[in-house]
């Protein structure tokens, strides 16, 4: 059987070279608009044979993996309408389902059967490639009404080959579970890491905990541009949700005494992640408690790194947050006029302003990661 993969970066390099270590006798095709990166599966083993198009990679395939940026998926299928089989199955790795499931009417003759692998890393293209990045990690199909039994029996097979525990759930589901444990924690990692680059922080080698927390504000830009945009609808009650328990702490640290602080860069660095990991906690059980849906089950590495900050027992730092809880609101109120600016520009879905804004994080990220002591 023959398999086209189109995108040759971190999932779908780390799919290739799980088939291949497994043994699996497929045939893959791989293409990427940076043909330097099928090439650098090309020569790892995990594909057979490099395509100068999406339409060539597609021609003859059994399976189609689509391990694009989610908003390349309309284009790609466009490109690779005309030359599929009757019948080919289609898989995508996104995070956002109804992206996928968006794309039947272009591929009418597909078989198409969203996948979601929770699994990767802030790490982008072939080189953070891993053979064993699903092994023993959820993937999540979102098939719909009436899937072709066939095509979803391939499909878990497939996944299983690789090593991942297989699950199905609705496409609506799916987008509002990860809206909260996967969207929202990069979002404020991204906000947090820019804001601390502002500030002039400084990461010590004891700051394990605060390099945790930033940990997912490196991760692929344009990936949480495109996530931002395509899942707008689910995120944006989230984001609102997320803000106003943000207003809600300021007001409170409001309400003591205000005294002066020598250091607010370090009242920053202590307790501005404390306050946004507990602001998540609150906004997840939030929803736990009105769906009656556990959210907590489906979060991945991001997650557990922007919740870990709230771990520190609260009860010993509240004699030190009663003498900086103004200027602890001060940061919180800088933060939350961030996280408007990002609301609005999702909700206006200006591509152009976030990418740019998504990039100015992305760059104080790196910038903030890179400055030692």
């Amino acid at each position: 059987m023959h398999l086209a993969l189109l995108g040759a970066g971190q999932l779908g390099g780390s799919f290739a070279l799980a088939l291949k270590e497994a043994g699996d006798a497929l045939r893959i095709t791989a293409y990427d608009p940076v043909t330097a990166h099928a090439q650098q599966l090309a020569a790892q083993g995990a594909v057979d044979h490099v395509a100068n198009s999406a339409g060539d990679a597609v021609c003859d395939a059994d399976i189609v993996l689509i391990a694009a940026p989610l908003g390349a998926y309309r284009t790609l299928a466009s490109e690779i309408a005309s030359r599929l089989k009757p019948g080919t199955l289609v898989m995508d790795l996104g995070s956002v389902k109804s992206s996928m499931a968006g794309l039947a009417p272009l591929l009418p003759t597909a078989q198409l059967v969203p996948a979601h692998p929770i699994s990767g890393s802030e790490k982008s293209g072939p080189e953070a490639a891993r053979a064993d990045m699903f092994k023993e990690r959820l993937c999540i199909l979102t098939p719909g009404e009436r899937p072709d039994a066939a095509a979803m029996e391939m499909a878990q097979t497939l996944w299983h080959a690789v090593g991942a525990d297989v699950i199905e759930m609705p496409v609506e589901v799916h987008d509002q579970i990860y809206a909260y444990v996967s969207h929202l924690p990069h979002y404020i990692a991204f906000i947090a890491a820019s804001y601390f680059h502002r500030l002039g922080v400084r990461l010590l080698p004891e700051d394990t905990a605060l390099q945790q927390f930033l940990r997912i504000s490196r991760s692929n830009v344009r990936m949480w541009h495109d996530i931002a945009l395509e899942n707008r609808e689910q995120l944006l009650p989230v984001l609102a949700t997320y803000i106003a328990l943000l207003q809600h702490f300021s007001t409170e640290l409001r309400a003591g005494e205000k005294l002066p602080t020598e250091d607010t860069v370090a009242v920053a660095k202590s307790f501005l992640p404390r306050i946004l990991a507990a602001s998540i906690i609150s906004c997840v059980s939030l929803h736990e408690q009105q769906s009656g849906l556990k959210l907590r089950p489906f979060g991945a590495g991001g997650l557990r790194d922007i919740v870990a900050p709230a771990a520190h027992a609260p009860e010993e730092d509240m004699e030190a947050i009663s003498a900086i809880s103004h200027t602890l609101a001060d940061h919180l109120d800088a933060v939350i006029a961030d996280f408007k600016q990002l609301e609005r520009m999702i909700g206006a879905a200006d591509a152009t302003a976030l990418m740019q804004a998504l990039q100015q994080m992305g760059t104080d990220a790196q910038s903030l990661a890179g400055i030692r002591n």
